[in-house]
Parts: structure tokens; sequence; C-alpha cells
């Protein structure tokens, strides 16, 4: 769709502009007599933006990192979707230069094609879960060499001790840092050649490392796997926010934040058994095969799914059919390339460290996840020689963080919505802030888990028992992780890569080295009191969803955000 408006005459701003609606949200009667002013509606909601009359109002990046994480706030900035519509709806508004010549804004037509919230149900649902699957795989990778380290570090000739940790865990240090360039990648150039070109790289590491002839080559690539692997597990938010309203939004984030945590108990089981027949080579080899079917199943069947790309290639096209450069699309920001690769970059370290509610939160779930990658250092170790498992058999007993996931996923996603609509029917309004209360479910259940495990294990009482402690703590893991994921994709929508990606660089660092004081925690305190210590931090942290429900730490986020930012919000 071509819009033009031949009476609005304007000079276009020369700052740079972001995706419509780049306005307050107001209420369905604000000012619709204003002729300098536009009004339309979009689902149930009213939007408002300046198209004359003077420039518009002021926006700033620190208002689009906001996005709806605010929304308490009457008079917040919002980036908030209709429930119908993509995460940021084209054709709000149009612009002409205010000389002779017109600037058409290329919109979506109702019902296109082209628009990833129109395809068929099918192919959206496609979409979700092939970035599941590729995080899965990515997840798996995590963890399957764990039952081969000794096998691996008899080969080279090293000790044991921090090195059988390290193999595992500089996989999530590869986490911290492939984040930092993937999400940003994959909101400027697409989704679909960041998953394509990262798997690529994947496939090629885990052969590196099945290859590698000395332990620091094996390390090294290793770590370069690890940032490959990253690359799904930050983006994946992206694409579900592309293609999923908010209705569907809640299923789509339980299945993909499954993979994440049920891979690295699918990995150790996998990975026990292919290294006792054909040896732990054959660990690496098999991941790399797996990325090989991956990147055939996606030749055929990913698309990509970013409006924004999709937007600019639909302008293209018709400004090359027409030879006429004045055509834009709805989505352009206006920015030159340069300066939105350096935005783009520094995006998911701003929000970690200028997002009191991403910062908090993201901290929350990195304690937690670096006690599930230290159980998964530990597990097949105090198995083996707590109950004489043999190295095959000692992946199974990751089996039971598996149940637990997967009875979580089955939880929250039977919850999740329901409590959504509930609290939205009490308030009047759906806010992003409604996916957290289910957090709470997990305050007794992670310590609890902790301390049936540790003190059971110690007193090796009969092994099913402490088994059903790690699947307790499973269940309790998805309480946090599901619902974390969906806030950020609901009150990020625009930069949800971005925001799913500072939560990924924190956790993995969790991820990456507290598996290293495993070892150490336990032969210094045994399972018992080194569990009870978990448990205790754990409980110490519960609380912090709840602060972040409360509206005067909304509110203060918003102050500190604009104190430390120096960049003016609107008043």
């Amino acid at each position: 769709m071509v819009q033009s408006n031949e009476r609005v005459s304007t000079t276009l701003v020369e700052e740079p502009r972001y995706p419509p609606p780049i306005a307050r949200r107001r209420s369905a009667t604000a000012s619709c007599g204003n002729s300098s002013r536009g009004t339309r509606t979009s689902g149930f909601s009213w939007f408002r933006f300046s198209v004359g009359g003077g420039p518009p109002d002021p926006v700033d990046e620190l208002s689009l990192y906001m996005g709806t994480a605010f929304s308490s706030i009457p008079e917040d900035l919002s980036i908030r979707s209709p429930s119908y519509a993509p995460p940021w709806s084209p054709g709000l508004s149009t612009f002409t230069d205010g000389s002779t010549s017109k600037k058409y804004i290329i919109d979506w037509e109702p019902e296109d094609p082209d628009n990833p919230m129109d395809w068929p149900m099918s192919w959206r649902w496609i979409q979700i879960v092939l970035a599941s699957i590729l995080t899965l795989q990515a997840a798996i990778a995590s963890s399957m060499p764990a039952p081969a380290v000794p096998e691996i570090l008899k080969q080279f000739g090293a000790p044991e001790g921090a090195l059988s940790s390290l193999v595992i865990s500089i996989f999530n240090l590869g986490f911290v840092f492939g984040p930092v360039l993937a999400a940003p990648m994959s909101e400027l150039y697409g989704r679909h050649p960041a998953y394509v070109v990262s798997n690529i790289l994947f496939l090629g590491c885990n052969a590196a490392c099945a290859a590698s002839p000395n332990l620091g080559v094996l390390l090294a690539f290793r770590f370069l796997s690890g940032c490959a692997g990253s690359a799904p597990l930050s983006i994946g938010g992206g694409t579900i926010a592309d293609v999923a309203p908010p209705a569907l939004r809640g299923r789509a984030v339980s299945i993909y934040s499954i993979a994440p945590l049920l891979g690295p108990v699918i990995g150790p089981a996998a990975g026990g058994y292919l290294s006792y027949f054909v040896g732990w080579r054959w660990v690496f080899w098999t991941l790399s095969i797996m990325a090989a079917l991956m990147q055939i199943v996606m030749l055929f069947f990913l698309k990509e799914t970013s409006a924004k790309v999709l937007l600019e290639r639909k302008t293209e096209k018709i400004r090359v059919f027409t030879r006429n450069p004045t055509y834009m699309s709805a989505l352009d920001d206006g920015i030159p390339p340069k300066e939105a690769f350096s935005r783009a970059i520094k995006r998911p370290l701003r929000l970690l460290l200028f997002h009191p509610l991403v910062l908090s939160l993201s901290a929350y779930f990195a304690v937690i996840y670096g006690y599930l990658y230290l159980f998964f250092a530990t597990l097949a170790m105090v198995f083996t020689k707590q109950y004489g498992f043999s190295v095959g058999s000692s992946g199974f007993t990751f089996i039971g963080v598996g149940i637990g996931t997967v009875c979580g996923t089955l939880l929250v996603s039977f919850w999740g919505d329901r409590l959504v609509c509930s609290l939205a029917e009490k308030e009047g309004e759906a806010r992003p802030e409604f996916r957290l209360p289910l957090m709470a479910y997990s305050v007794p259940l992670i310590p609890g888990g902790l301390l049936l495990y540790g003190w059971t294990a110690e007193r090796n009482i009969f092994w099913l028992v402490p088994m059903i402690g790690t699947t307790i703590i499973g269940i309790g893991i998805m309480f946090v992780f599901t619902p974390l994921a969906s806030y950020l994709v609901d009150a990020f929508t625009f930069h949800a890569a971005s925001a799913l990606a500072a939560s990924t660089i924190f956790r993995s660092i969790f991820g990456a080295f507290l598996p290293l004081a495993g070892p150490l925690l336990y032969d210094s305190l045994g399972l018992g009191w080194g569990n009870t210590v978990l448990a205790g931090v754990a409980l110490m942290m519960a609380p912090i969803p709840d602060l972040n429900l409360r509206r005067d730490l909304i509110c203060s986020s918003r102050v500190i955000l604009r104190e430390v930012t120096r960049q003016p919000l609107d008043p």
C-alpha cells in the first residue's frame, strides 16, 4: 500500500525516526480535531502521531529500549501492538518533504501475504518450531560431552578437577559473547541470514572439536561453537515477536523456552553412550551431523520473519520498478547503516546495564541457570561415586531434570495465558508485567528440590529420591525462565532479540563460571550442606519478581534510566 497526503506539508525531520507508533499512547479522546496531528485506530488501541504543523513528538532510542516495560505509567512511551498486528504497526504516518516532491510510504496491504502476521498459522508455527529446534541443538551441545570428559582428559594427559568443568563451561562462555553480535545483526539484516550463518559456523566448530589434536584446540573451538550456537537462543524471541500475536505468545514462548533447559538433559544421556561405545570424538561428529541436517531443513522451510527487513525489500523493488527513489518503507528509521549498526551492537549491553527490570530479573534467573549447569557438571560424578553408576548409565541421571522441565512447561502453558487474561480483565488492560506473578511458584520449588537432592544423595538414600529432587528443581526453573522470556518478548517486541540477548549474556556468565565452583563446594561442605547454601541463596533472591511488580520501582526505574543516559524523555 502506498500512502500520501497532499494536505500535509512539513519538512522531514533530520533527526533519526523510528518505526511508528513513535508517539505517546493516548486515550481515544485525544485531540482528534487538531489538523496538525493525526489519529488512527488499530485494533483496540488509539495512537496519536505528528505529521505536520511542527516537529513530531521527540522520541529517543531510550524510549524504545523501555518498550512497554513501564506500561503501568499512563504517560509512558509505548510500542505495544494490538492483538492482531505485528509488533510495530506500519503505515501510521505519511510525510512529504515540504518542497516539490512527496515521500510515498510503502505499507502492508490488508491481509498482505508478505506480512508475517498474515501468514497461515501453520507457517508461523513452523518458524517458531525451527527456532526452538535450533535452540535445542545448541543446548544439547552444551552438555553432551559431559560424560566423556574423563575420557577426553585421559587421552590428552590432562589432570581432572577444574578442567573437567571447563570443557563444559567454556561453551557457556561463548553464550556470553555470541548474542552481542547475533541479536543486533538479526534486527538489522534479518533473522534468516543470522540463523543460517550461525548454524554453518556451529557445524564447522564441532567438526573441528571432533578432529582436535590436543586439549587447547578442543577448548578453543568449543568456545567458538558456543558463540555460534548462542544465536538461536537470542534470536528466537525476536522470531516469536515477529509472527505470534500476544494471544498466542505465551504458548509460543513456552515451547521455545523448554529447548535451552531440556537440551542439556538430553545431551548427557546421548553423550554417555556415544563415548562408551564409539569414543568421545563421535559426540562432536554427531553434533555436526545434526547441524547439517538442520541446514537442509532450513533450506526448504525457514523464512525471513522480520517485518522491517521484508517491508524494506518490498520498498526497494518498487523503487527499482518505478525508478523513483522517493518511496520509503513505513518502518525505515532513517538512520545511516554505520550508526544503526553501532546502536544495535550496544543495545543488549545498554539494556542489561541501564534497565533495572531487565537487570534484576536476569540476575535472578542467572543464579538459577548457574545451578542448572552446576548440576550438569557434577550430577554424573555424584551418581557414579555415591551409587556406582557406570559412565553410560550416568547420563540418564539427568532425566529427572528433563521430566521437571517438561512438566513445568505444561503447567506454565496452562496457567500463563489464563493468568494474564484474568489480570487484564481485572485491571482493564493487558500489561507485560502480568507475566511475572507465575515466578512466585518457583520460591518453594527450587530450594525444596535442592535440599531433597543434596541430603538424600549424601546419605545414600535410594537413587530415585534425589532424582525426584532434581525433577522438582526442573519444574521450578521453568516457572522462572518462561515468564521472564514472555515478559521480555511482550515488553520489548521491537527489540525482543536484544532484550533476550541481554538476559542470555548475564545468565551465561553464571552458567560458565558457577560449575567451576561445584566440585570445590561439594568437597568442602558435602552434598547436604553444599546444596543447603545454594537453597539459601535462591531464597534470598526470591523477592525480586515481586519487587518488579511494584509501581514505585517501575517509576524509579524510569527516573534512573533517564539520569544514567542523560537523554530527555517526554514529560
